[in-house]
């Protein structure tokens, strides 16, 4: 749940835009970005979350469909004593993870009245976020978690002396918002992101798309049209990054995937975005506590009606409870892997199918030195036979005093390079910063 940044704009041609792209081309100031780039980075980490059976995506996106923004509304409707959570569930705030918290303490709240026992399904932070609200106010509970650690989608290593977040790192949108919060309570230090403080790129290409986002909203049937439907069929090869980079990146999702309406999904988000010193893993300590989990259980069947639910595990386990609260990724709920009896009713479905499984993959590099713009917050790169390709990068310097980079691959990219080797991600991407020198 990391999208690159909150600003959203796309490419306008269809009739119904009457505003036309202009020309533009890479500026000059996507050269001699770098120097004396090294061979390889000392370390590296590298994310296919598309590839993760407990995950099988990043973070939804809406798509085109009639049922449209209620989708993630219908979708946390309890189905009797079945509740759903996760930031797939969040109108307010999808794909995020103060999304994903403020889920948690929604179910745990329709729960809360109904007495008896309580199985969570998923310990990432919708589901500890639950298991938290209702283990304070003395309720019983028991998380069940796929993995063998706490966290979900939110992990953060160690490379090389850097945190590495895997999952996500941005705080979007610091006020009034529920994560920032758990990082006062978890002595996290929050550093505010400053996505304009960049080099390369091309300014002119962003500033064309952006003049046109309000004017794609304005199309017909935003919910039910793609994307891609108001996009040129030509693009420059700065457009095409621009295009990458702020929509790709932003929804981990392609123009042809996602529905108009995503563009402008959510609550506006206020106070700038940050990311934690310490990483994720800092807060995720914080909100386990002291809640039960069970690790390395697999649901493999959920069975509900008036009396209660059974949950069933892979190797044979089984939780009976009055009540569940399922917090797995759409991804999962998609792939349909957890048989559930009765099925889901038909608007359920519906929901399900409405929410795409969206895909952004991290790249990892920590070097000896830095050879980069140490002040720069972000590094752009139009590769001009390749511009979807490593165009957005994070100077981790900037934000962790070591040397590091971060960079992402998005959609339909992210899904070819996650069949490439390790060592094929990394030269491709090693080639690029050569090419910025």
């Amino acid at each position: 749940m990391d999208p690159i940044t909150r600003r959203s704009f796309l490419a306008g041609g269809t009739a119904g835009i009457a505003i036309a792209l202009a020309g533009c081309a890479p500026t000059g100031s996507t050269r001699a970005i770098l120097s004396a780039v090294p061979e390889a980075p000392v370390a590296f980490a590298r994310t296919s979350w598309s590839t993760d059976p407990f995950a099988l995506g990043s973070y939804s996106f809406l798509a085109p469909s009639a049922l449209g923004t209620d989708a993630r509304d219908v979708l946390a409707t309890p189905v009797g004593r079945l509740h759903v959570a996760g930031e797939a569930t969040s109108s307010e705030a999808p794909s995020t993870t103060h999304g994903a918290l403020a889920s948690g303490v929604r179910a745990a709240n329709e729960v809360a009245e109904s007495g008896g026992s309580i199985v969570v399904i998923g310990a990432g932070f919708a589901g500890l976020a639950a298991a938290r609200v209702l283990v304070d106010v003395g309720r019983e509970v028991i998380v069940v978690e796929a993995r063998d650690r706490v966290g979900g989608r939110a992990h953060t290593i160690d490379l090389a002396g850097t945190p590495a977040d895997l999952g996500p790192s941005w705080v979007h949108g610091v006020t009034d918002n529920l994560v920032a919060d758990l990082a006062a309570e978890a002595g996290t230090e929050l550093v505010p992101f400053d996505y304009d403080n960049a080099v390369g790129g091309d300014d002119d290409a962003l500033a064309e798309i952006e003049d046109l986002y309000d004017l794609a909203l304005e199309e017909d049937d935003p919910e039910g049209r793609p994307l891609s439907d108001v996009v040129p069929g030509s693009l420059t090869a700065a457009q095409t990054w621009a295009l990458s980079t702020e929509i790709s990146g932003e929804f981990a999702a392609d123009p042809d995937e996602l529905a108009i309406a995503a563009l402008d999904e959510g609550e506006e988000m206020l106070g700038g975005d940050a990311l934690l010193v310490g990483g994720y893993g800092t807060l995720i300590d914080e909100l386990a506590g002291e809640v039960p989990v069970e690790f390395e259980w697999v649901v493999a069947a959920i069975e509900h009606d008036e009396l209660g639910v059974t949950v069933r595990s892979t190797d044979g386990r089984v939780i009976r409870a009055d009540s569940a609260i399922l917090t797995v990724p759409i991804g999962v709920l998609r792939a349909g892997s957890i048989a559930i009896t009765p099925p889901l009713p038909p608007a359920t479905a519906e929901a399900i199918a409405a929410l795409g499984s969206g895909l952004l993959d991290k790249l990892w590099l920590t070097f000896d030195e830095v050879f980069w713009n140490p002040d720069a917050a972000v590094i752009h790169w139009i590769d001009p036979d390749d511009p979807g390709l490593w165009g957005f990068w994070v100077n981790g310097f900037a934000a962790f005093g070591t040397p590091t980079l971060l960079t992402f691959s998005a959609g339909a990219r992210a899904r070819d390079l996650a069949t490439w080797t390790d060592d094929e991600v990394v030269a491709s991407a090693m080639s690029a910063l050569r090419r910025m020198a």
